[in-house]
């Protein structure tokens, strides 16, 4: 990955990031907060010959024999010749062993001097121990170098500056365990993020669903808040929104010049990917370039566009397909016959089977008799088999794809389906793509639809306003665009789909 990347990925989990930066400052600060305060005391020691040894011989070999001396001084300073005198001068409660741990020292190179250290949660005992410790220290020294046969050492130990009671404790250190709880944090959220987009295989460009599906991108859904109120986009022709679904309508028109498809098929690879709205907004908008369109609820297991349209679908397609009326009697023109809407009718016990039916080839043609578009709106392509039989009766299929969501796999085993039965994918769209915002005067949006997925909305999902103009053939109220620029294929134009002129059909 590029450095452009790895900064989009930040961008994307800034709140990841944050949170864990957080939590491992408030651990910090509550490791620090429950720690036992310890103070450190130290007492400094100046190691010299004595006079008698001075006098045998010259001063330098003296002072080197003293520093040579000061490295082994202090290794033996949490001996237990040196303790024990402590703990029996100051009557303490514990043994050598375990005042070890509280007990150093430390020389610096070339010179005599020796460093006692203790550390204790008492300050004032603390610079007790750590002066007591000294003298032990000196009073072993001198046994030590005392000759085996009598007489006075040679080395000369002592206390030139005593410990004093410290101030401040040396650990917590509350400030630096702030900063490395912090960054600890926010190393962990940054790895976190990195990992889960490496790991992450779902759709998040129009390279990645092309490479995946193979086909064209026809058009580019970007997010939209206030959608999922008012889905019928498309009604309004000033909204950037709506000129997605118009670059849909042109790029279609390319798949096959010489033999423009006229009945689609409108699916996705799994539930809740916006189909039913793309398939909605996609009709309006070939509608509006004034071709004759009709769109087919063929969902026959969670019908959506019945109620995204305000429309009644106790009646409809399932009806026609099985005798009991004709398609004049089930067909609902709408928006003052903007365009022509066949509803599922009631959901059958074996979708599969009728939409795969001769009735429903036959019907179909019949359609393409009286309309120049038949867009069919089907379900999901891998939990069903409804959409890849329709597709085989159709001119081919769009294949819907959620940003983000659909996985690059699901993606190519929708397109397996398809082929699998010998039909034909027109081209993709991407959906619910994040768009930037138009120098800061529109926020981001969250995406549209409902999706196959979900619970079947009642009608009183729709604001009752929408409804009431819906029923009425007026236009449900436009929405503000929310986005810049969405990517397409060619530049938009008003181009009509090809085919024979027929009769719209009558209102209900």
């Amino acid at each position: 990955m590029t450095l452009q990347d790895y900064i989009a990925i930040l961008r994307r989990s800034w709140l990841l990031i944050t949170a864990t930066t957080l939590m491992g400052l408030l651990a910090a600060g509550g490791l620090s907060l429950l720690s036992t305060p310890v103070y450190q005391a130290r007492a400094q020691m100046f190691i010299s010959m004595s006079e008698n040894s001075a006098n045998s011989g010259s001063a330098y070999t003296g002072a080197l024999f003293a520093q040579q001396r000061v490295q082994s001084y202090i290794e033996v300073v949490d001996s237990p010749a040196v303790l024990e005198p402590v703990i029996d001068e100051l009557d303490l409660l514990t043994t050598p062993t375990a005042l070890a741990y509280q007990v150093s020292a430390a020389a610096s190179f070339d010179t005599v001097l020796i460093d006692v250290i203790v550390s204790d949660i008492d300050p004032a005992q603390a610079a007790q121990l750590a002066n007591a410790v000294a003298i032990s220290l000196g009073d072993e020294i001198v046994r030590l170098e005392t000759p085996a046969g009598g007489g006075a050492s040679p080395v000369k130990p002592s206390v030139t500056n005593p410990a004093v009671e410290p101030g401040y404790p040396v650990s917590p250190r509350t400030q630096l365990n702030l900063v490395l709880g912090a960054m600890l944090g926010l190393m962990v959220g940054v790895g976190i993020a990195v990992a889960r987009s490496a790991l992450d295989n779902s759709v998040k460009s129009t390279a990645d669903l092309t490479e995946a599906a193979g086909a064209t991108v026809l058009g580019v859904a970007g997010f939209d808040s206030k959608a999922k109120t008012n889905p019928l986009v498309a009604l309004d022709q000033t909204s950037v929104r709506s000129e997605a679904f118009r670059t849909v309508r042109t790029n279609l028109q390319y798949v096959d010049v010489d033999h423009p498809p006229r009945c689609v098929v409108i699916t996705s690879a799994i539930p809740s990917e916006g189909k039913t709205t793309t398939a909605c907004n996609l009709a309006i908008t070939l509608a509006q370039a004034g071709s004759r369109v009709l769109l087919v609820e063929a969902d026959l297991r969670r019908p959506r566009v019945a109620d995204y349209l305000g429309i009644d679908g106790s009646v409809g397609l399932t009806d026609v397909l099985i005798g009991k009326r004709s398609m004049d009697e089930v067909i609902v023109s709408w928006h003052r016959g903007l365009l022509d809407i066949l509803p599922s009718g009631p959901i059958p016990p074996n979708p599969s089977e009728l939409l795969g039916s001769h009735q429903m080839a036959e019907a179909l043609d019949g359609l393409l008799e009286r309309y120049d578009a038949v867009l069919i709106d089907a379900p999901p392509l891998l939990p069903v088999t409804d959409a890849a039989v329709l597709t085989k009766l159709a001119d081919g299929a769009i294949l819907i794809t959620r940003y983000g969501l659909t996985r690059r796999d699901q993606v190519a085993h929708a397109v397996d389906a398809i082929s699998q039965v010998g039909g034909r994918l027109l081209g993709t769209v991407l959906n619910f793509a994040p768009v930037k915002a138009r120098a800061g005067k529109y926020g981001y949006g969250y995406g549209y639809g409902y999706g196959y997925g979900d619970a079947k909305p009642s009608r009183g999902r729709l604001e009752a306003e929408e409804v009431a103009a819906a029923r009425d053939q007026n236009a449900p109220t436009a929405q503000d665009p929310i986005a810049d620029e969405v990517p397409t294929t060619v530049a938009a134009e008003d181009v009509q789909l090809s085919g024979v002129p027929g009769p719209v059909q009558r209102d209900s």
